[in-house]
C-alpha cells in the first residue's frame, strides 16, 4: 500500500494536479466539539480568545501563511475588540479563492423559548462552530495537497452575530471591516457556510446569492447534484443578511452557503447534539471539488 501511495504522489506531480482529497468527517467533529467545550464564544469573552488561538494554531500547523486584522466597533453603547483571522495557502497562486466563517457565538439567547434564558449566551454548536469546524479540516489538508489551478485563503470572521433582528447595521461587522479595508489579492470566488451541521441538512439557494453570482452558486449545486447530494435543494430561498453581503457590495463573486431553517438558532439548545458529522462531511466535500477542480 505503501508503493502505490508514493505511486500516485509521483503521477500527482507529473501531471501537475493533486486529486481532491477525503474529507475526514470525523476530525471536522471534533473541531466542533472542542469549540463547544471552550464554552460561549461571544466578543470581549476569554472564550473567544482562546478560540483564536486554537483557530490560529491549526493554521499554523498547517503551514498557512497568518494574518490577524484587528477592529474595533460600538453595538449598543459598548466598545468590542474584534479579530479577523486569515490564512493564506500557496500565497503567490495569482488565482484564488476565499473560503469564509464566522467563529464568534451570539451573546444573547434572544431566541430561547425561555425568556429568562434571553440574556445568555449561546454555546452555538451549529452558529458557528460548524463553519469554523469544516475549514479547520479544510486547512489540513490544503497543506498535503497543492490544488492545481487556486491559491487558498481561509477566513475566520469576527463579530457576525451582534446584530438586531429586522436592521443590518449591526450584523456582520468582522467582514464588513475585511471588506472595507481588503488584506489580500480579490479572490476570484468567495464562498461563505454558515449554519451547515444541522443533521436535518437542507441548504437552499440563497436569494442575494443567485441574484448577484448566479454562475458561482449553480457551479456549487452542479458540484453537489455531481456528488448526488440531496442536501442542497434547487430552490430560490430567502434573502439572508450574511458574512457575504459586504463582498458582494465590494463586487466581489460570492455566496453563502446556509441552512437558515434550523429550530434552535440563537437558543441555548445549540448545542453539539443537533448536529452531525455527515452534514459537515457533505458541505466540507463540495467545497473541496470546487478548490481541486481540474
Amino acid at each position: 500500500m505503501r508503493i502505490y501511495a508514493i505511486l500516485l504522489t509521483v503521477v500527482a506531480m507529473l501531471t501537475g494536479c493533486s486529486a481532491t482529497p477525503e474529507f475526514r468527517a470525523e476530525k471536522a467533529f471534533q473541531h466542533l466539539e472542542k469549540q463547544c467545550e471552550m464554552g460561549p464564544r461571544q466578543p470581549n469573552s476569554p472564550e473567544i480568545e482562546i478560540c483564536r488561538e486554537y483557530i490560529m494554531h491549526i493554521l499554523s500547523k498547517s503551514q498557512a501563511q497568518i494574518q490577524r486584522q484587528d477592529f474595533t466597533v460600538t453595538v449598543r453603547d459598548s466598545l468590542y475588540h474584534g479579530s479577523n483571522i486569515i490564512g493564506q495557502f500557496y500565497p503567490r497562486q495569482s488565482r484564488r479563492i476565499l473560503l469564509a466563517a464566522h467563529y464568534d457565538t451570539r451573546p444573547w439567547a434572544d431566541k430561547d423559548p425561555e425568556p429568562q434564558n434571553h440574556d445568555l449566551p449561546i454555546i452555538g454548536a451549529n452558529d458557528a462552530a460548524s463553519g469554523v469546524a469544516v475549514l479547520l479540516e479544510i486547512a489540513e489538508l490544503l497543506q498535503q495537497n497543492q490544488p492545481k489551478n487556486f491559491g487558498v485563503d481561509l477566513v475566520f470572521f469576527d463579530l457576525e452575530d451582534m446584530g438586531d433582528y429586522g436592521a443590518n447595521q449591526n450584523w456582520c461587522l468582522g467582514s464588513k471591516f475585511f471588506a472595507e479595508n481588503l488584506p489580500i489579492r480579490v479572490p476570484e470566488k468567495a464562498i461563505v457556510i454558515d449554519m451547515i451541521g444541522d443533521k436535518d441538512l437542507a441548504i437552499e439557494m440563497e436569494h442575494h446569492s443567485y441574484h448577484d453570482s448566479p454562475a458561482l452558486v449553480n457551479e456549487i449545486w452542479e458540484i453537489a447534484q455531481a456528488r448526488s447530494s440531496n442536501n442542497f435543494k434547487r430552490k430560490l430561498g430567502q434573502r439572508i443578511f450574511d458574512d457575504h453581503i459586504p463582498l458582494l457590495q465590494k463586487g466581489i463573486e460570492a455566496a453563502v452557503i446556509i441552512d437558515f431553517d434550523y429550530p434552535y438558532w440563537h437558543t441555548l439548545q445549540d448545542t453539539p447534539d443537533k448536529c452531525s458529522a455527515e452534514s459537515l462531511q457533505t458541505v466540507g466535500e463540495v467545497l473541496l471539488d470546487l478548490v481541486y477542480q481540474k
